[in-house]
């Protein structure tokens, strides 16, 4: 049997979140018609030696240290899946949402996301209690969203290979700022689509459908102090309205 689903996640530091996720994705026991592909976006000290068979590691050497859609474009050019299952270091994907997807017959899936984290043993934990000691806003815990629902992201979701390389990927010129450009139109992630609903328009794509959960760390605006890199897990270029300058 072919591969089915290539996972792509682009990372820049955030080492032991990565650690945590492959500790994760090992205790899953996924079969093999599931890759996992790692893209190190340039990382001040470049992941590697994270003691995991399941992560295949691959690094852009662009001269910026944080050119997101590109290092996405890079992983899905390293896929070997019929289906791309894109997310971001900060979301938790579940065995529910790949095993959809490993059955899945559309075009393309998104999925509602629900406050959680990883601890140390690569564990989800999702309760109220842990998620309030982390730093979930305390207006976030019920909303008409959903009781702990962070709601969907465009950033993460499954998609046909061959419908991701027919859009092109991400636009190469809006990903070299490194930061997230305003607007959903300026974006990368809001060109992409754009160009998937002008698909779907012309009847060449199928609606997309809504997936099992996932699972969304508390940061930035669900958290009480608005941190976007509690504890030093993440980075914060992505928010930084400068552009990031050139590694030497």
């Amino acid at each position: 049997m072919g591969m089915k689903v290539s996972i792509v996640i682009a990372v820049l530091d955030s080492h032991e979140i990565v650690r945590r996720q492959a500790l994760h994705f090992k205790k899953m026991g996924l079969p093999e018609t599931v890759e996992i592909i790692l893209v190190d976006d340039g990382s001040s000290v470049p992941i590697k030696d994270i003691n995991s068979k399941i992560l295949n590691i691959y690094y852009t050497n662009n001269r910026r240290p944080w050119t997101q859609g590109i290092a996405r474009n890079f992983g899905v050019s390293k896929a070997k899946g019929e289906f791309i299952f894109i997310t971001d270091i900060d979301h938790i994907i579940t065995k529910e949402a790949i095993d959809a997807v490993l059955n899945f017959d559309g075009d393309k899936m998104v999925f509602p996301r629900y406050y959680g984290i990883l601890d140390e043993d690569g564990n989800i934990v999702c309760n109220e209690k842990s998620m309030l000691e982390f730093g979930l806003h305390p207006v976030r815990v019920r909303t008409r969203r959903g009781y702990m629902c962070a709601g969907l992201h465009g950033n993460t979701f499954a998609i046909r290979k061959s419908i991701f390389d027919k859009i092109g990927g991400y636009d190469p010129r809006l990903c070299e700022t490194g930061f997230h450009m305003g607007g959903r139109f300026a974006s990368e992630e809001g060109r992409f689509n754009i160009k998937y609903n002008r698909m779907l328009r012309h009847g060449e794509v199928k609606q997309q459908v809504v997936g099992p959960k996932v699972y969304c760390y508390p940061i930035g605006k669900f958290r009480v102090d608005g941190n976007n890199n509690p504890f030093g897990l993440f980075h914060t270029l992505s928010l930084e309205q400068i552009p990031q300058p050139m590694i030497s």
